[in-house]
């Protein structure tokens, strides 16, 4: 059984009783572990607990008897138990194959229910088509949030503790947080812990004082100067993360997912989608289009494409050992920045 976007959602947080196991599976693997974590919540039976087993990988395909053997194993305490399989790619997918096709044979063939979690996967993959054909079993195609989710989760996480945040302090705190669902969550956490107790609405001066961190607002600062063309402020920025000790590669990865989501909105545009900024990850807030729409007029898809190359190239050098990765990711950036300054 396969479900996709909203209705895997709202089956991971309300699964049918007949569902033994569940793959979770998106391009984000923060949204599978977040689904797996509704799976577990909903499974927890109100009185007593869940007994959770984590195994990866690496573990299953040392041991290929220790998913079988903990899928059959029986509780001392007599808890329901559940087996929490975290993957990534095909190491161990006929294992998994297996064990959801034998589970689909009779009704509790195991002892333990199952969560699967995956990142991408084809749909020729032979996990998500065992998963998808079983009876049994559902497989959730988990999406990224779009901007609405985003700000009802951080409103709906501050209502937990009390809590509330004006609407210009939502939007600039929801248009900072990273795309990745994992570490969007640890902010939300961070901001929760914050707002606990404090009185009185979130505010936008709250928004800045904490922010996803000083770190990430020069990282995005870096980033869009040095596209923009603007040397002097690229190189402020550039200052303060080498101050801070931020890694070269951590400048590199920032300024890849940049390009890939201005390549994102240059093939949206050539689609006829016009201004697609609330679809990109992270989204492009109004109030910043502007800016962002003149960057991508410096940067055309195929500069993009060879901004890409240069990353990967620069990458390698960082990670051959043959001295400090700083130099290397610097010149790069200064030549993006020139390149910008002197575009059309």
């Amino acid at each position: 059984m396969l479900l996709k976007g909203k209705q895997a959602v709202t089956f991971s947080r309300r699964p049918d009783p007949a569902i033994w196991a569940v793959l979770a599976f998106g391009e984000d693997d923060g949204l599978a572990s977040d689904a797996s974590a509704s799976l577990i919540k909903a499974w927890t039976p109100k009185a007593g607990e869940l007994e959770v087993s984590v195994l990866d990988d690496d573990a299953i395909k040392k041991d290929p008897s220790l998913l079988f053997d903990n899928l059959e194993a029986v509780s001392l305490l007599g808890d329901p138990r559940l087996i929490r399989v975290r993957t990534n790619g095909d190491k161990i997918a006929a294992l998994l194959s297996e064990a959801i096709a034998e589970g689909d044979k009779t009704e509790q063939r195991y002892a333990a229910k199952l969560v699967i979690e995956a990142g991408s996967l084809a749909s020729k993959s032979k996990l998500r088509v065992a998963a998808t054909a079983a009876k049994r079993t559902a497989c959730l195609q988990i999406f990224a949030d779009e901007a609405g989710d985003i700000e009802d989760r951080v409103k709906a996480a501050l209502l937990d503790v009390g809590a509330t945040i004006e609407p210009a302090a939502l939007h600039a705190f929801t248009g900072d947080l990273p795309g990745h669902r994992g570490i969007a969550n640890s902010e939300i956490e961070k901001l929760a812990l914050y707002a606990r107790g404090l009185g009185r609405d979130v505010l936008l001066t709250d928004i800045r004082a904490l922010s996803a961190t000083d770190i990430d607002h020069d990282l995005s600062a870096a980033i869009r100067a040095t596209l923009a063309g603007d040397l002097v402020a690229a190189n402020t920025a550039l200052q303060r993360l080498e101050i801070a000790g931020t890694s070269a590669i951590s400048i590199l990865r920032a300024l890849q997912s940049e390009t890939l989501r201005m390549l994102d909105a240059h093939k949206r545009m050539a689609a006829g989608e016009g201004t697609p900024n609330m679809k990109l990850r992270p989204p492009v807030w109004q109030s910043d289009w502007p800016a962002f729409r003149a960057r991508l007029g410096k940067w055309p898809q195929k500069r993009l494409l060879r901004i890409l190359e240069r990353i990967y190239d620069a990458e390698r050098q960082a990670k051959s050992g043959s001295g400090s990765a700083d130099p290397v990711v610097r010149v790069l950036m200064n030549e993006l920045g020139k390149a910008a300054a002197h575009a059309a």
